[in-house]
C-alpha cells in the first residue's frame, strides 16, 4: 500500500509543476506591444521584451522580476527597482 501511495505521489509531481507556471502573451493580440510575454515561475517572473522591430524581424530581450526582493534585473545582470532602467539596459538603449 505504501509503495502505491509513493508511486501515486511521484506521478502527480509533474502535473503540479506544470500547473504552477503561468504565461501571458500580450504581444499576441497587440503587434506593437513592448512586452511580448510574461511567464510567472513562482518567485520569479520572466519578461520577454520586443526591443526593436524592423519589418517582420523583432529584436527580443529577456529581463526578470523578483517578487521577494522587488527588483527588476536586466539580461546584463543590472538589478534595480525601476522597470524602465532594467528594460533600457536589456534592450541596449
Amino acid at each position: 500500500m505504501r509503495a502505491a501511495l509513493i508511486a501515486g505521489f511521484f506521478l502527480t509531481l509533474p502535473s503540479f509543476a506544470i500547473a504552477s507556471d503561468f504565461n501571458l502573451y500580450p504581444g499576441f493580440s497587440d503587434r506593437d506591444a513592448f512586452v511580448e510575454m510574461t511567464s510567472d515561475k513562482g518567485l520569479i517572473v520572466e519578461i520577454v521584451l520586443r526591443c526593436e522591430r524592423q519589418g517582420n524581424r523583432v529584436k527580443a530581450g529577456i529581463m526578470t522580476y523578483s517578487k521577494v526582493e522587488g527588483l527588476f534585473c536586466s539580461s546584463k545582470m543590472l538589478c534595480t527597482r525601476s522597470a524602465e532602467k532594467a528594460a533600457d539596459d536589456t534592450c541596449g538603449y
